[in-house]
């Protein structure tokens, strides 16, 4: 039996527009009446999902910056974090000054700001998104040109950088240069989003450290996935499962390939789950 469901958000539970199914609150609360926890596992900030976190009546914790910073946002306890030091930080941003052609897009995530040194296409998407969000729960956007004075002046830790190009060789040269000067993770996590988190990082071991907390065999999990930072996670799971729009290595390597994101796919294969444990339970 499932006891944990653990999902990617964008381009796996989400729609292209950003929007879980109306239905999601009701079907989690199911599944949580079945004792079965539902989990984000995102490359996002966890602060980049805390309105869909309250809007699914959520209490448990989040695997946030693929896997590096995991927080229970219903209570702020951390249960693990691997920042990049500062020096590091600055490494990156020293080589993304130095090579970028003006294409790229920087933003750094923290457990309190995205920080970015420009309003760039993907804020501005970000707060078209959230433009009906409540204020309590839009995303903390930090635009300002000096991005590392920023950071130091909130005192705050750093989790995941991200770049945003379409200019994919650029992404690449940007990291290997990086990797020169010391040892990270780094990944594509969308078509033209490129992904650097702290070395040993991934949403694998995320999900390891939360079935551990919770005393939870990841054999009893389920996870969806849809692009290159779920590779790890969907390879410990116990049953794998990606949406149709999911990348071709994915579906190979997935025990079920569902339909699209765009039919709410994820959330339809739960119900469909979670009704089935109902008629088991009623049989009984």
């Amino acid at each position: 039996m499932i006891k944990v469901v653990v999902t990617d958000m964008d381009g796996t539970f989400l729609n292209d527009e950003k929007e879980i199914s109306p239905n999601s609150k009701k079907v989690i609360e199911k599944l949580q009446e079945h004792g079965i926890k539902f989990l984000i596992a995102t490359g996002r900030a966890d602060i980049a999902v805390r309105n869909y976190y309250h809007d699914m009546g959520l209490n448990d914790v989040t695997i946030a910056c693929n896997g590096s910073f995991i927080r229970n946002q219903a209570t702020g306890e951390v249960i693990y974090e691997n920042p990049f030091t500062d020096k590091e930080i600055s490494i990156i941003h020293k080589k993304y000054l130095e090579l970028t052609d003006g294409s790229v897009e920087l933003h750094i995530y923290s457990p309190n700001y995205i920080y970015c040194d420009r309003i760039s296409f993907n804020v501005a998407r970000i707060k078209r998104v959230e433009e009906e969000t409540n204020a309590k729960y839009k995303t903390p956007v930090c635009i300002e040109e000096d991005i590392l004075s920023a950071i130091a002046r909130n005192k705050d830790k750093c989790y995941k950088v991200m770049m945003s190009s379409k200019n994919h060789n650029l992404l690449e040269k940007i990291y290997e240069e990086v990797k020169k000067e010391f040892d990270l993770e780094g990944t594509f996590s969308a078509t033209h989003f490129f992904d650097m988190v702290p070395k040993g990082t991934s949403k694998a071991e995320g999900i390891k450290r939360v079935a551990k907390y919770y005393n939870i065999s990841v054999e009893d999990s389920v996870v969806f996935g849809d692009n290159l930072n779920d590779i790890e996670m969907l390879k410990v799971a116990g049953t794998a499962i990606c949406p149709s729009n999911a990348r071709d290595e994915i579906k190979k390597m997935c025990h079920l390939v569902i339909g699209n994101n765009n039919d709410f796919s994820v959330l339809k294969y739960l119900e469909e789950y979670v009704n089935k444990l109902g008629e088991t339970t009623n049989e009984k």
